[in-house]
């Protein structure tokens, strides 16, 4: 029963997450809270009370998309201890103990695998059920599992067969079926980020040891298979439509038709986004008028090239997106130029300020010089404490 001193304070009702019991001084009566802590942040506990966490509430996994919490470099070498050697120190006496240990913790994988949701993994009736479905998913932990059970269960057999050469072959068997369960369960993705985390670096790579490749189509591959270069030039989530994308400008005849490089839209208006690429080799910069250094021929038809194209789709976009899913809207489209190499062409003060007064004053058109735009790429390697290979 509260009293008047805690009478305004409820009970939580909602278990699975960290909170506090608090006593009250004046009736005894324990109240289960969750209070904000400073700032609107985690927890706040005050003296006297207890900090409860209840079971389940902390997460850990070597995967961080699996995880509630974050390990720190010591906790993940303390993590691949407890997924792997956790039975280390048992001795030989034990090992009765281990194979039964064993045999239920597969039965509850499986007891718990969405893959085999539905059946009663325990009922023989089921048997074949579950081999068939494991055997079409070879690739799963739950495959791994399965060949763990097996050999653990031929572990058992030969122990009491008494034969010392049948225990050890079907302990190896298990142990490394087992390690690839782990694998499977905890380790897979995060190695497969890493993979994919290393294109970052190759890319880079692929730029230093590219910047006077003058070959277009060389950079379109290159785009192509690094989507998220180009993503990094937006500040809003972007949806790819299509590479070399056809925009109009077809006549009867059927030619003179023109594609933009890549076509995108805005995630939230499905307004479009034109990106035109040239090459590093682009000239910048034309002569000098006047002591200001003008733009190129090159740099200006690429403008004028990408807005020509943003024109075409305006006029157009009704019937190229006619009995298709792509949804496109025109209201204002932006328009990209990747072209030259900014670190070298504009190697003095004025070339640099000539060039930026080029380009700062186009309210449509963004040009984005490569090195720019690698320049991205290696923050963002950076951002996750990636190192990029010295030449």
């Amino acid at each position: 029963m509260a009293c008047q001193s805690c009478e305004n304070l409820v009970d939580i009702t909602d278990f699975t997450s960290p909170y506090v019991v608090q006593t009250c001084l004046l009736c005894n009566r324990e109240i289960n809270l969750r209070k904000v802590g400073d700032n609107g942040r985690g927890i706040k506990v005050e003296k006297g009370d207890r900090f409860v966490i209840p079971a389940g509430a902390i997460k850990i996994a070597a995967n961080p998309l699996k995880s509630n919490s974050q390990l720190t470099k010591h906790g993940i070498g303390w993590f691949a201890e407890l997924i792997f050697i956790e039975d280390i120190k048992r001795n030989a006496d034990e090992i009765d103990f281990i194979i039964e240990n064993n045999d239920q913790y597969c039965d509850n994988y499986f007891k718990n695998s969405p893959l085999l949701a539905n059946l009663e993994v325990s009922d023989s009736n089921y048997s074949e059920k579950v081999l068939e479905i494991l055997e079409k998913n070879k690739t799963s932990a739950e495959w791994w599992v399965l060949l763990f059970s097996i050999f653990n269960s031929i572990v058992s057999e030969a122990i009491k067969e008494n034969d010392a050469k049948k225990t050890a072959w079907a302990m190896r068997c298990a142990e490394r079926c087992r390690a690839m369960f782990v694998f499977k369960e905890n380790l897979e993705e995060v190695v497969w980020m890493g993979h994919s985390a290393r294109r970052i670096v190759e890319v880079i790579s692929i730029w230093e040891s590219n910047k006077n490749n003058s070959n277009e189509e060389f950079w379109q591959s290159i785009f192509n298979e690094n989507p998220y270069i180009l993503s990094q030039l937006f500040s809003a989530p972007i949806v790819f439509i299509k590479d070399k994308a056809q925009i109009g400008g077809v006549n009867i005849d059927g030619k003179n038709a023109k594609y933009i490089d890549y076509l995108y839209t805005n995630d939230s208006s499905n307004d479009a986004l034109l990106v035109e690429i040239k090459t590093p080799k682009t000239k910048l910069l034309g002569k000098k008028y006047r002591g200001i250094q003008t733009p190129s021929s090159d740099i200006t038809g690429a403008v004028v090239q990408v807005l020509d194209y943003r024109r075409e789709l305006s006029k157009n976009i009704r019937s190229i997106t006619e009995d298709t899913d792509y949804k496109i809207e025109v209201f204002n489209p932006r328009c990209v130029v990747i072209a030259g190499n900014a670190s070298t062409e504009l190697d003095s003060e004025s070339k640099r300020k000539s060039f930026e007064l080029f380009r700062t004053n186009f309210k449509d058109v963004e040009i984005i010089t490569f090195d720019e735009l690698f320049k991205k790429a290696e923050t963002l390697a950076t951002l996750f404490n990636l190192v990029k290979d010295k030449q």
